[in-house]
């Protein structure tokens, strides 16, 4: 079956046996931990229970964790990795050996990293300021670039003062005038027009101060004051020009020994990984229920990977002991689904929408042969097809892809046949590129028979699912069910389409007219009394429109291959329009561009539409989902790729999908 059995299990082990028998679960990753602590049996153990202790030791990890993620952020921001867009689709790791992973593991000087990181990270930022500090002067200092007097000098005495100023250009002129007419001692000298103001030098008597000082207030004058240099304007200006080439210099060495950190990245990204890791063992331990000599914990195991649980803990532990039963009935088990073959590459369409609770059949196998029909339909073009199958099987060779990414992957593999065999079908080669004949008929030429062909296998696919709803019905127990709400719609749709045929209308009409009554008679019974139950079943009648409009929605298999189609040879016409000389080369790449571009919205638009039309009009036949997906204990990484150990050959051999080492 698709869906794997689960056995709930409850290990009762010694205390000093328990780290071992974690990391043995955390490396085999084919067990589900339940918090005892939301169990029903919580209450009833409580008593007997010492408080937990992983407190201390999760936050000694978490802190470890924030130091490694800022000597990883830290490189990253000077250094950064920098990865395909590839790469950032299927989240590529680096690999590593088993011997590898423990040399970085055992080598990594955490303290010293972090002191380096901190060192550098201090060094750049003061030079960094410094060089803000060294800009924001020069800018100041420029505009008096011309002015011979050392700055220190200009300053007060007891009976002369001496002013530099910057004056709004609009405003200086009236200021000069009005200086010069009211005060006959005033020396007034120019030094630059720079950016709308004028940057002006006074010296004026002691005693005419508030007078000056009124008519620079009144014309918007800002005084300017230079308190830190001793020299010339100009003289300044080469020194902060030498400073900031010497802040340059300086932190080139400080980014040379930056460089020199790399060598420790992957140390640093193993390293996170496993601390990692072992926060995510020290919070389990939280899950557990323990004593002073004991600890009892609880969770879910697949039944496959149960006798090899088994062996592992009777090989590896003295103590232990490994109780399993099935679930009880009201128990919220988790879900794992184990397809095989095709069928197995869409999962990743059932998991984007829901995975089915235990009460459920997994829709995964019986929706695979409809995607993969409905996908080549939307691209429908052999070319298309070849491409993207071959980008599917390099991408497969080239990245060791697991998990989702894998089945994503396969599934575009398998679209891709199937938009050969449509576009073989349909005679759609690059659009109309290559001219050969469709083996079946051209759609372009007959759009309406096509829309019937999408609208019968619509059709199909809706009773299908209306079929397994009553297998389900059945299945449980409830044979009528099955006859009142699927049977007699079956009578009912028959009989209306029947309608639409000369030869059949008169069965047509009984059919309708029977389905009729037997839906007013069945679809009002959960209602209390007859004019209720009466009413519920008339009301049914207008579900009819939600049949109508699922089976419309069909048209878009039509809509999507005949958009594919007519980009493809819209594209083709603009290149035949470059063709000869020159043109050639333009043409080239305009074909190949365009078509790119094609197959790539096209492939986009065909995914996400066939997908629309299993999660709207065929799972809304049979399948509700809302499960709990089953997440093992086990190694998850996030940067590096360890090779598989013994702990992962048992995962592939019982079926189970749990992260590995």
């Amino acid at each position: 079956m698709p869906i794997v059995d689960m056995k709930k299990v409850f290990l009762l082990g010694h205390r000093q046996e328990r780290e071992s028998i974690m990391d043995l679960l955390h490396r085999l990753g084919v067990v589900e931990l339940v918090d005892l602590k939301n169990s029903s049996s919580w209450a009833e153990i409580n008593v007997l229970l010492e408080p937990g202790q992983a407190a201390e030791a999760v936050t000694r990890c978490e802190t470890q964790l924030g130091e490694v993620r800022y000597c990883l952020d830290f490189l990253q921001r000077y250094f950064p990795v920098r990865k395909s867009f590839v790469q950032q689709f299927t989240g590529a790791k680096l690999e590593l050996s088993p011997n590898e992973y423990s040399e970085y593991i055992s080598g990594t000087e955490l303290a010293s990293l972090y002191g380096a990181c901190r060192e550098a990270e201090e060094n750049m930022t003061r030079i960094r300021n410094e060089e803000t500090r060294c800009h924001d002067l020069l800018e100041a200092l420029k505009p008096w670039a011309p002015f011979p007097l050392p700055l220190d000098q200009v300053k007060n005495s007891r009976r002369v003062c001496m002013v530099l100023a910057a004056i709004p250009l609009e405003t200086y002129p009236a200021l000069r005038e009005s200086l010069t007419s009211v005060l006959a001692e005033i020396y007034l000298e120019e030094v630059s027009l720079v950016q709308d103001q004028a940057h002006c030098f006074f010296i004026y008597l002691v005693e005419n101060a508030d007078t000056v000082s009124s008519l620079l207030k009144e014309a918007a004058a800002a005084p300017v004051t230079f308190t830190d240099f001793t020299e010339t304007a100009s003289s300044s200006i080469l020194s902060l020009e030498q400073k900031l080439s010497e802040l340059d210099h300086e932190r080139a060495g400080v980014l040379e020994q930056i460089e020199r950190l790399l060598e420790y990245r992957p140390m640093l990204m193993a390293y996170f990984d496993y601390i990692d890791n072992e926060r995510a063992k020290q919070e389990a331990v939280d899950n557990l229920a323990c004593t002073q000599s004991s600890f009892l914990l609880e969770g879910w195991v697949p039944q496959p990977a149960l006798a090899g649980l088994e062996k592992e803990l009777s090989l590896q532990t003295t103590t232990a002991v490994l109780a399993a039963r099935d679930p009880d009935k009201y128990e919220e088990v988790p879900i794992l689904l184990d397809n095989r073959g095709p069928a197995e590459a869409y999962e990743a369409v059932t998991r984007l929408y829901s995975v089915p609770t235990r009460k459920e059949i997994d829709p995964t196998p019986l929706l695979a042969p409809f995607f993969f029909v409905f996908f080549g339909i939307c691209l429908s073009d052999a070319g298309y097809g070849v491409i993207l199958s071959l980008a599917a099987l390099f991408l497969t060779r080239r990245l060791k892809l697991t998990g989702m990414g894998r089945q994503l992957v396969n599934l575009l593999f398998l679209g891709g046949l199937s938009s050969l065999v449509f576009g073989v079908l349909l005679g759609g080669y690059f659009g109309d590129l290559i001219k050969l004949p469709a083996l079946w008929f051209n759609p372009l030429d007959d759009p309406m028979r096509m829309l019937v062909f999408c609208f019968a296998i619509g059709l199909f696919q809706i009773y299908f699912g209306m079929g397994v709803q009553a297998y389900r019905s059945i299945k449980a127990g409830k044979p009528l069910h099955a006859l009142f709400d699927q049977g007699i719609w079956f009578v009912f749709l028959n009989g209306l389409i029947l309608l639409f045929f000369p030869e059949t209308a008169v069965i047509g009409k009984w059919l309708a007219v029977g389905g009729v009554a037997g839906l007013i008679l069945t679809q009002g019974r959960s209602q209390k009394g007859l004019l209720k139950k009466f009413l519920g079943g008339l009301v049914s009648l207008y579900n009819v429109t939600g049949y109508l409009s699922d089976v419309l929605s069909y048209s878009r298999l039509l809509a999507l291959g005949l958009a594919t189609g007519v980009i493809a040879s819209a594209i083709n016409t603009m290149g035949g329009l470059l063709a000869g000389g020159i043109g050639t080369v333009i043409m080239i790449l305009v074909l190949f561009g365009g078509h790119m571009f094609n197959l790539v919205i096209s492939t986009l638009g065909s995914y996400v539409h066939t997908s629309r039309l299993q999660y709207i009009e065929f799972f809304g036949k049979f399948f509700e989902g809302g499960g709990k997906s089953f997440r093992p204990f086990g190694i998850t990484n996030k940067f590096v790729a360890v090779s598989k150990s013994k702990a992962a050959a048992m995962q592939v051999e019982n079926g189970i999908t749990g992260p590995v080492i």
